[in-house]
């Protein structure tokens, strides 16, 4: 099942564009702030991520460049209100597959997540033998996402422990 990561500040996006892509079979989460979808991405690579450009403190474009940082094969597309060739040539420069303008027409958004989704595949190169034998035991995957969405709460909380360990229900010392 392919999947989706919606990254919108505003939770009617995510429900109307889960909604609306899951019906389509599309696995889809959303995140509501950079830091949020970059959490997310970490634990779980998605087949295309499409972003919203317009959001504090990190914008779309940020966004961008740090999961293209993280994973050159990311397949995004970016949402904006207020397009223009500066920013689509802005956008392309960084590595975004495309860049589509709010309000959403819904053909046009399906028939460019089902394009983004036919790049993914063509960009996500294949595990030979040795690479599958060396991924991570379940148990190694899982503390390193408990350890990532410490971190993030932590941040959160602007490195207050305590306050990240009574979110958190443990110890962090």
């Amino acid at each position: 099942m392919p999947s989706l990561l919606i990254v919108d500040d505003l939770p009617a996006i995510h429900e109307m564009l889960t909604g609306l892509m899951g019906a389509t079979g599309y696995l889809c989460a959303g995140a509501s702030s950079g830091e949020e979808a970059l959490m997310r991405y970490r634990q779980s690579r998605f087949d295309v991520v499409l972003i919203d450009y317009a959001m504090e403190p990190m914008d779309g474009l940020e966004l961008a460049r740090r999961l293209i940082e993280a994973d050159p094969n990311v397949i995004i597309i970016l949402m904006s209100g207020f397009t223009s060739e500066e920013l689509t040539q802005d956008a392309i420069g960084a590595g975004i597959y495309l860049v589509i303008e709010k309000p959403i027409q819904v053909d046009s958004l399906m028939v460019a997540v089902e394009r983004a989704y036919e790049e993914s595949k063509v960009r996500r190169p294949r595990l030979r033998e040795s690479e599958i034998e060396n991924l991570p035991t379940l148990a190694e995957h899982l503390q390193l996402a408990e350890e990532n969405y410490a971190g993030f709460v932590l941040d959160l909380c602007n490195g207050d422990k305590a306050k990240a360990s009574k979110i958190l229900g443990v110890d962090l010392g």
